[in-house]
């Protein structure tokens, strides 16, 4: 097992850490850059938002059906997308955008509250994101994967094809995992952290 880790997953993680990590540099460049020419509305509202959020018992319901279309229907999009030739170069522009915001929405909560900006930056991801990442890693893996063969002219049929639909069910299912514990757990936690 470890042997199949390491020559078959590997060279895919290392590939995708670097790609978010290039996404990562330049959001949080694009964060100082922009942080310069916030309006002082905007400092207020954020700061109203986090207040609100502090003082409000959380509404979880409405929340997951606002999630649920958007968490499940992008994943989807991706996993049809992903058994074409285009899924590797999806799978790019994916990760150097989730580097991208993760390093701007970091980079602007770090100026804006210094320290406890970075802990609530982590809170708001937790614990969906325990779900979320290791999902979305495994998908983008299965994708680059069978986009490569079906580059080289390998055909998507029969045992490929039910492998890939069983493996994007799995991940569907997963992330609906996710959704529940963003919408059940991370206000819960989010609630009790900003009242501390």
């Amino acid at each position: 097992m470890k042997k199949f880790i390491r020559r078959e997953l590997f060279p895919y993680w290392k590939f995708f850490l670097l790609l978010f990590a290039g996404g990562f540099v330049l959001g949080t460049v694009f964060a100082n850059l922009a942080y310069q020419y916030r309006g002082q509305d905007v400092a207020k509202l954020q700061l109203f938002t986090l207040e609100a959020v502090a003082s409000s018992a959380p509404d979880s319901k409405p929340y997951f059906f606002y999630l649920l279309p958007r968490r499940l229907a992008g994943m989807a999009v991706l996993q049809v997308i992903g058994a074409t030739v285009l899924g590797t170069p999806l799978v790019i522009a994916e990760l150097l955008m989730y580097g991208f915001f993760c390093g701007t929405f970091l980079g602007i909560a770090l100026l804006q509250n210094g320290i406890l900006g970075m802990v609530l930056f982590a809170a708001a991801l937790l614990p969906q994101y325990l779900i979320y990442v290791p999902a979305a890693l495994g998908m983008f893996t299965v994708i680059c994967c069978l986009s490569g063969q079906v580059v080289q002219r390998n055909r998507f049929f029969g045992r490929k094809a039910v492998q890939y639909c069983l493996w994007s069910l799995l991940v569907l299912t997963t992330v609906l995992w996710g959704i529940l514990l963003e919408a059940y757990v991370n206000p819960l936690f989010l609630h009790w952290l900003l009242k501390c």
